[in-house]
């Protein structure tokens, strides 16, 4: 054991040297910076409430600023910045469409990170699934 500071370590400075060089083996994606700054902005993202009801909406279809406001029962002008945390966290798309903007998942993402587990609903016919904002067909479920 060796000391630091007033607490004893359970291993001495070269075992915890070896064990991040493991660490690094095993994980390689703990030296790239980058990596690590967009896995915390991920995870970041994910740590409210707010922003993983909005994530199970936008698993349904995609939806404008406007839409999950209703959804949730909250103001737009709250929801702005939760959008713009998943947005930059990559986990959702931004579209401009006339004056709206409309948000999506990134279900790339989404499934490399296991955001949302799905359970397929026996009678899930997308045809019965209410149209968009402005009229057109909802999209089909994401696989």
């Amino acid at each position: 054991m060796a000391k630091v500071g007033s607490q004893t370590a359970k291993c001495s400075p070269e075992e915890c040297r070896h064990i991040a060089r493991q660490a690094s083996t095993i994980h390689p994606v703990l030296d790239d910076p980058q990596v690590i700054t967009q896995r915390a902005r991920v995870f970041q993202a994910l740590g409210n409430e707010t922003r993983l009801k909005i994530l199970g909406l936008l698993s349904v279809r995609e939806l404008c600023t406007c839409d999950v406001a209703m959804a949730l029962g909250a103001a737009a002008s709250t929801l702005a910045h939760h959008l713009r945390m998943l947005v930059e966290a990559g986990l959702i798309v931004a579209r401009q469409e006339g004056k709206f903007t409309l948000y999506s998942l990134n279900t790339s993402l989404i499934r490399r990170h296991r955001v949302l587990e799905t359970r397929a609903k026996p009678n899930d016919d997308p045809s019965r699934r209410q149209p968009d904002h402005e009229g057109r067909p909802a999209m089909e479920a994401r696989k």
